[in-house]
């Protein structure tokens, strides 16, 4: 017996899992990004599905300033990229980048569930609290190496709403 194509499509459709939720949509958005290279020049493009960054250059540092969200979930953004060079004394302590997003948490997007759809993606965090002002996810990533995802809870940079905060860092 031959099941005609539309049949087939209908159930492709229905089947659990066929409609992403928005924290699938944020998590593909931010995984896609994060782990692959990322440089001062990319970088607005890389993330440019989650917020418009504004490039200002400074002291051998790029500052992204948030120019806008391009996603309703997402407050605030920004960013930095450092420059200089390898050779310069204490730089190894500086993040080669930062990407921080500010999401505002609404029933049908909380942390728990960003913090499950970047899981399904990322594996088992690294790790991880769920004690009051410190919840929190890790993954400490093997590729590219010395970069980490955190999810965490919070409070509005500007009102006491509930927040999540993303932080994408590349160590050098």
């Amino acid at each position: 017996m031959k099941i005609p194509a539309i049949v087939l499509m209908l159930a492709a459709l229905l089947a659990p899992g066929a409609f992403a939720g928005p924290a699938d949509d944020i998590a593909d958005a931010l995984v896609s990004a994060g782990t692959k290279a990322i440089t001062a020049e990319t970088l607005p493009d890389d993330f440019a599905r989650l917020a418009r960054f504004v490039r200002h250059d400074a002291n051998g540092m790029v500052l992204y300033t948030d120019g806008g969200s391009t996603d309703g979930y997402v407050r605030h953004a920004q960013a930095h990229f450092d420059l200089t060079p390898l050779a310069r004394k204490g730089v190894d302590k500086i993040p080669l980048f930062a990407v921080t997003f500010e999401l505002a948490e609404q029933p049908d997007f909380t942390f728990e569930a960003l913090a499950a759809a970047l899981e399904r993606q990322l594996g088992t965090p690294s790790l991880s609290s769920n004690h009051g002002a410190s919840t929190f996810r890790t993954w400490l990533l093997k590729q590219p190496p010395g970069r980490t995802f955190t999810v965490a809870r919070g409070q509005a940079s500007d009102n006491a709403e509930s927040v999540i905060i993303v932080e994408l860092i590349q160590n050098r």
